[in-house]
């Protein structure tokens, strides 16, 4: 936190913006430490259940092949980020404008940090599958870092999944921090009941127009990569919801 105290007013720009990312470092338990002990509890759990499956059945050999590799143990830490841009951004919001930092340069400098736990994320569980595909899937053929068939695909796009869809729930976040820090509970309250509306708006007119054939054929036709790009825009207007609300946020008490 002394970075702040270093005259975040007078700094240039990109030292401002470096000040208030490290500003998010001061405490990393919540967004550096807390999702990677979670995860290692997860997937440890997870092996221990296939241990046990593949000792009861007399061997890996007398399991399906497949009989470990479609896991979702894993997907948690992507909608858990959505909990760590509101706790990193409600920690930190009142703490930054009482050293007359901007709401534009906080919300820029929160960006790139989270930019960077994107990276740092999608990266990590990246390389954590390439060791799972070195070891056989750790010995058992199973698939906790890159399942549902994402273990025969290259890791550069296992990488890219990972990276937008972690973008995407960050920003998210994002979005909902800015909601609390300047509406309080009852603003989430109406946050959250409108995106229920939307979402069930959309599946309605999904449902009226009978168009549900051509949302599952446009799933299992466009390549993945293109599908985690998809997720650009919407993580965009996230983003750009989130500034819009936050520029008349109030510091409360």
């Amino acid at each position: 936190m002394t970075a702040m105290t270093a005259g975040p007013v007078h700094a240039t720009a990109p030292r401002r913006l470096a000040s208030i990312s490290r500003l998010h470092v001061a405490n990393p338990m919540p967004t550096l430490v807390l999702p990677w002990l979670i995860t290692a509890a997860i997937f440890a759990i997870n092996l221990a259940i296939w241990l046990m499956v593949a000792n009861a059945a007399g061997g890996v050999d007398n399991l399906e092949p497949d009989a470990f590799a479609y896991n979702g143990g894993i997907s948690w830490i992507v909608f858990f980020m959505t909990v760590v841009a509101v706790q990193a951004m409600s920690l930190t919001f009142r703490f930054a404008l009482g050293f007359s930092v901007t709401r534009r340069d906080y919300y820029l400098g929160t960006a790139i940090y989270f930019v960077a736990l994107a990276l740092i994320y999608s990266t990590g569980i990246a390389a954590f599958a390439v060791v799972e595909r070195a070891t056989d899937g750790w010995g058992l053929g199973a698939a906790f870092f890159a399942p549902w068939g994402l273990a025969s695909k290259p890791i550069a796009l296992v990488w890219l999944l990972y990276f937008m869809a972690l973008l995407l729930f960050l920003f998210l976040g994002a979005a909902v921090a800015t909601v609390w820090v300047r509406w309080g509970a009852y603003g989430l309250y109406a946050f959250f009941i409108g995106l229920a509306f939307l979402l069930v708006g959309g599946a309605w007119l999904v449902t009226v127009t009978d168009s549900w054939g051509d949302v599952g054929q446009f799933f299992v036709t466009t390549p993945l990569a293109q599908l985690a790009l998809w997720t650009a825009p919407v993580t965009l207007a996230c983003a750009v919801l989130g500034y819009v609300f936050l520029r008349r946020a109030t510091v409360r008490g």
